[in-house]
């Protein structure tokens, strides 16, 4: 499967602020890491994620720090830490005795299938630079789902000599053309094509079955070229008992 390459895009900064937002309200912001946006999307550019952390001032801080890392986990793989250029850096205040620091960062060209997460490390310093406290919380996981199309059998029906096989796109895009095959028994496969479906469509496939009597069998294959690129290619195949009367 091919996979897109993960970038940083922006160092959004929270408030407008031209430096990492520090609450100049008097309030105290919570001790929190939250996933403020996790956008899906076809194409690698539509796919992003902003995550945001937050801390309060703590007695005898006078500045406070945060260091954002980003995690991806893939279907063949457990959550792993992704090297990415501005992230996994300290990212300081600037000004002593502010009430909180709330700083938000954003990645893009998100890969998928595959999951994200930040996990965000906190620390409060004195006045002579020394750590008075360190904490780490981690961030709600985006989710990014296969975004390709996946063809399955539906239905398979018999009528009057004829199977009639419903196949339908389930995945998250439209599929281009693609055949679907139809064989009794060990006998030559008949074929059918269609000329694509768009996602959540299905399309009647009809195929004689005149010969197709009880004790057969009928194996019915979509896309047996693997002409489209699916999200699940490993049900694209059924077989089913023929109806009728023993021949």
């Amino acid at each position: 499967m091919r996979r897109f390459v993960v970038t940083t895009a922006l160092l959004a900064l929270t408030g407008g602020a031209a430096a990492p937002a520090q609450d100049q309200t008097g309030s105290r912001p919570p001790l929190k890491v939250t996933l403020e946006t996790c956008q899906t999307g076809f194409a690698p550019t539509d796919r992003y994620a902003v995550f945001t952390g937050s801390m309060p001032r703590q007695p005898k801080t006078a500045t406070m720090a945060m260091r954002f890392d980003l995690f991806e986990r893939t279907p063949a793989a457990a959550f792993q830490h992704v090297a990415l250029p501005k992230w996994g850096i300290w990212e300081r205040t600037t000004k002593a005795g502010v009430p909180g620091f709330i700083f938000t960062k954003r990645v893009d060209q998100l890969a998928a299938p595959a999951a994200y997460r930040a996990v965000v490390s906190f620390r409060w310093y004195d006045a002579k630079g020394k750590v008075l406290r360190s904490e780490q919380r981690t961030s709600p996981t985006c989710k990014q789902p296969d975004p390709r199309p996946d063809l399955h059998i539906r239905h398979v029906g018999f009528d009057n000599g004829k199977a009639h096989v419903v196949v339908r796109n389930r995945g998250r895009s439209a599929a281009g053309p693609f055949d679907v095959t139809a064989a009794i028994g060990d006998g030559t496969a008949i074929t059918r094509s269609v000329t694509g479906l768009p996602q959540g469509a299905q399309a009647t496939v009809t195929f004689p079955a005149g010969r197709c009597a009880a004790g057969d069998s009928m194996k019915i294959t979509v896309d047996p070229a693997a002409a489209v690129d699916e999200a699940n290619e490993t049900d694209n195949t059924v077989t089913v008992a023929c109806p009728g009367r023993r021949r």
